[in-house]
This record gives structure tokens, sequence and C-alpha cells, in this order.
């Protein structure tokens, strides 16, 4: 018996679940519409760590001619309630079809120049630290609160000592009124690891807002996703991206646009009043949330297609069970991102420890994922060959959408499964605005199947959203961990029913 016999049969609700996460009717929208302020939206956690524990607001300017003004909020602890500091960048892009990523553009990026202000006394002792063994040789001035400090400016030769030729005016400069230019204090850019390469990858698109499931999708917000930021500072310089961060939502008054023929209105989501972005020089304050336990018991789901590394989409589902430790995850993936034309699915099961709190993200909880056994099964009939799966991967031939047991060779080297392994993992749970508990784990590394890095992750993955309790329990798992073969059919088909009613939480919930 295989994994994948205790889920749902793939003709049941394993294909009803992309159709309910809102992937049905999601639109593409012309890079015309990119012009705008976009913030993140407070009904996701807006809150979400970047690698390297770093705690950020975002709200970005785009206006019709090119020009572009960012804003970013660092912030001391996750909830986003004490200010660090913000850095604020002006410049221009250029925008043309990507080659990595369908429906998404390539944006070529002129950056004009970053400045800092300190929000606290010792975010400005800690620049002036970092400055020093950073950017050695260079003078600048002391790092004070509330001041803002130009770090770069594409004006500045280094080596002449002068400014080049291309002049522009700042119309959203902080301490200005529209004309005001602060020259360079410091050049060291890349140094301080302040680089926007997000801009390098764009995409905008619709997602339904629905009252009554039955009526017609017309009612839309509108998402701007940007490149996704590699997992080593060290690396993010020069990293060009291929998958996507949170999206940011269009911060704007009701409008309809025309897609095809139909005319959608662009709602205006945002539960907090439009002008708390206006100002750089003072970031909001969230209100402190109280961490939770993790209590990760229970059936959890995927809430959206989530997007990967090099043009890869997928869904999750995991179950957790308290009695024994044990867990079952599926990932299913798909090649594009409607998340309609699936690939292959993966399945692995094992035991897990729950390693107590982390020491470096607050409210998070240590975990390792013991991957005792794995499944595959191949949904593509190309895959089986250009993936060189037979003999390499399982024993056997291999048929489309039979799934095929791991353990045999050892896991499956083409796509990184080894058998058994331990994942050191982070999670954290928490409740949006709603009142639904969500499961964080955390961020693949960017370069993971290049990366033998024991260290646990920094940032998280999207949310999985819990739909359901379980039993403390699993005898068909348990059997499977322990090579007794067994096999409930009642079983399956209870379970079958319960992911029906869990994928209509999603579809409730998080339209």
């Amino acid at each position: 018996m295989s994994l994948f016999g205790i889920w749902p049969s793939n003709n049941d609700t394993a294909d009803l679940l992309p159709d309910l996460q809102l992937f049905g009717e999601m639109q593409y929208v012309n890079f015309g519409n990119y012009y705008g302020k976009w913030v993140i939206s407070l009904l996701i956690k807006p809150c979400l760590p970047q690698p390297v524990r770093q705690y950020v607001l975002r709200t970005y300017t785009f206006d019709s001619d090119g020009k572009y003004f960012l804003i970013q909020h660092h912030y001391w602890d996750d909830s986003c309630s004490s200010p660090k500091l913000s850095v604020l960048s002006h410049g221009r892009i250029q925008l043309r079809s990507s080659l990595i990523q369908p429906g998404a553009a390539s944006g070529l990026i002129k950056l004009t120049n970053i400045t800092i202000i300190p929000q606290d006394n010792n975010a400005a002792k800690e620049l002036d630290r970092i400055v020093s063994m950073e950017c050695p040789g260079q003078y600048w001035k002391s790092w004070r609160r509330y001041e803002e400090h130009t770090v770069y400016d594409s004006r500045y030769d280094e080596k002449k000592k002068t400014y080049n030729l291309w002049t522009s005016t700042y119309e959203h400069s902080v301490n200005s009124k529209g004309n005001t230019v602060h020259f360079s204090d410091i050049s060291c850019m890349g140094s301080l690891k302040w680089a926007f390469n997000e801009l390098k990858l764009l995409k905008i698109q619709l997602r339904p807002i629905l009252d009554d499931p039955k009526k017609r999708y017309k009612q839309m917000k509108m998402e701007l996703l940007l490149g996704d930021i590699h997992s080593n500072f060290r690396l993010r310089e020069y990293y060009k991206p291929t998958s996507f961060q949170v999206a940011l939502v269009k911060q704007s008054k009701d409008e309809t646009v025309y897609i095809n023929r139909h005319s959608y209105v662009i709602k205006h989501l945002n539960t907090i009043p439009m002008n708390i972005y206006t100002n750089g020089k003072t970031p909001p304050h969230l209100i402190e949330k109280p961490h939770l336990p993790p209590y990760i018991w229970g059936e959890w789901t995927s809430t959206r297609c989530e997007a990967r590394p090099m043009g890869l989409y997928l869904t999750r589902r995991f179950s957790f069970y308290s009695e024994d430790s044990t867990w079952i995850g599926e990932h299913k993936f798909f090649s594009d991102p409607f998340c309609k034309i699936p690939k292959f699915v993966v399945t692995a099961a094992g035991h897990f420890i729950l390693d107590g709190p982390s020491k470096e993200l607050r409210g998070t909880s240590n975990i390792d994922f013991h991957i005792e056994k794995a499944s595959l099964t191949v949904l593509d009939q190309r895959m089986i060959y250009d993936m060189r799966l037979p003999g390499m991967c399982g024993k056997d031939e291999w048929e489309v959408n039979v799934p095929k047991e791991l353990s045999s060779t050892s896991g499956c080297a083409q796509l990184g499964i080894t058998l058994p392994s331990v994942l050191n993992d982070v999670v954290k749970l928490e409740m949006d605005y709603r009142g639904s508990c969500l499961l964080y784990l955390g961020q693949v590394e960017t370069d993971s199947l290049h990366s033998a890095s024991t260290e646990r992750p920094s940032a998280f993955q999207l949310p999985l959203i819990k739909c359901g309790e379980v039993a403390t329990y699993s005898q068909g798992l348990r059997d499977i961990l322990t090579n007794n073969i067994y096999y409930n059919s009642a079983s399956s088909i209870r379970l079958s029913v319960f992911y029906i009613k869990c994928s209509l939480i999603v579809y409730a919930i998080f339209r």
C-alpha cells in the first residue's frame, strides 16, 4: 500500500482543491496597470519576515512615466509594532515580457538613490556599527534618530568625485517639497545589502471577491506580485528572481478595468486609512499579537496556488497527529500558475519533534520532520523519461497516475528526496482577522537543491489554513510507518468526505 492510498482519490477532492481556491477566474492584467500605490494587505499576515530575520512593511508607488518610489519600514518585532528603520528609494523602471514566469514582466531598473531613516537610538547605533565594518575608508556623518541619510546616489561618480549628468527631481522626497535632493553621505549600497532586485520580476493579477459563490466574478482586488528575495543576503544583490513574494494590493478608490471585453470592478479592501503610508518618516505601528503555542494537530491545506523558483507551482496539505507525533504531507506540483495542469504529487510521512521555542524568530517553534516514507505519483507521461525515473526512483516500471514507493531506492535524487532524512524547520501559529487558524512553515532556501546547510529557515512560506480536527492518531499511517500493510477502505471514504468539507471552508474564507 502506498502513502497516496490514505488520501482522497485523485479523481475526488484532490482535483477539487485548486478550483475552490479561486483560481478558475483569476485574471492577468496588462503591465500598463502597474502604476499607482501598492501596500501590504491587512487581510493576510502583513508582517511576514523576509530572509535573515527582517520584519518589513512595504508600500510601493509607480508613476505612469516609469518613475517609482519605494518605502520599506523595518521593525524589531514580528508584529511590526516597534519600528527600527525606514528605507526609501527612487528610480525608474521599464517592463518587458518575462521568459521565466508566464504572464509576468521583467523589470529593468535604474536606481536613483537610497536613503535610510533610523527610527530609534538603537537602530542608529547599529547602523554606525554596520557601516564602520562594511564600508571601510569612507567618511560618513553620525547616524541620528529620525535623520535621513543617503547611502547611495546614482549621480555620484566614485572615481571622479563628481555627479553624472542624469538629474531628476524627487517629487516624493521625505524632507522636501519637490526639488531638494539629498546627496550621498556614503556609497556602499552593495555592502549594506539594500538591493531592490524584487523589481526585476513583476506580475499583476485580479483575484475575485465573492459574497455569493453562485454569482459571476465581477468584483476583484488587484494584486502586485514582486520577485522573491534570495535567502542568502550576501547573494541578494546579484540574484535574479524566479518566484514571488506575498502579494501587494493596489490602494485606490474603486475603479473599473476591461479584460477580454469583460468589465471588472476593482475594490479597495484594506482595513486601514488611505493616508497611513503617505509619510515615509512615520511608519505604522501595528497592534502586537499574542504568540500562540504550537498546537499543530489537525488538517491543514493551502490557501492558494503557491509559486516556487524556476516556474513551479504547487498546493500543500498536511495532517498532524498528537498521540504518536506522526505527520503526513502532500505536495502537488503543477506547470501553470492557475494550478490546473498537474505534473506530479509527492507524499511523505514520518514522525515529528517539537524542539522548543526558536532563539531567532519570536513566537516561533523549532520542529524536526523525520521523513521516513515517501511516494511519488507522476501525472505527466513525459516526466517519466525526462527525469529518468525508471531504476533511479522506486522499483519496477512507472505508470501515469500510479503511486510508487521510494523507500527501495532511498528516495529520488532527481527530485531532492532522501529517505530516511530529517528536515530542520520552524513552525508558527496565528489567527487572522476572521478567526481562522493559520500555520506557517519555514521558507525553502533559494538554492535548496545545491545547499547542504543545516540552519533553520529565517522566513516563512504562505500560510496553511486549518480546516478541521483529526483523531489523536491514524491507524493507516501507523501501519505504513511500521511496514504493516493494512488498509481500511472505509477510512478512505471518510477522509474524502472530510476533504470536500475542508475545501469548502477554504472557498468560503479566502474569497
